[in-house]
């Protein structure tokens, strides 16, 4: 059986990977998926994904699966907030998915 959830997913510069992970611990997520060096091109430019001793050109993504939709747009207006407002280059989107075991989430 097929239960209703929330996928975000935050598009941003892996230079801040641990920073973001720490604020998701912090608003107890119970799970994520890392997706590393990502390429693509955006406002600020383009990502090479082949990154450096900083990984100052790579980007990722993160995948979290909720759900209760009130909590998402908390992680979401957090994110947003702490990292992708003004400080680094980023985007975060909300999907609707259908997951098999709901209680993980």
């Amino acid at each position: 059986m097929l239960a209703e959830a929330k996928k975000i997913v935050i598009i941003t510069e892996a230079v801040i990977e641990e920073k973001v992970i720490q604020l998701l611990n912090a608003l107890e997520v119970k799970g994520y998926t890392v997706y590393r060096s990502l390429t693509g091109k955006g406002e600020r430019g383009i990502r090479s994904g082949l990154g450096g001793l900083l990984n100052f050109s790579e980007n990722i993504c993160l995948e979290i699966i909720v759900s209760d939709e009130n909590k998402a747009i908390v992680i979401m207006e957090a994110v947003y907030n702490k990292f992708l407002a003004d400080k680094f280059a980023g985007i975060t989107y909300l999907e609707d998915i259908r997951v098999i075991r709901p209680e993980k989430f």
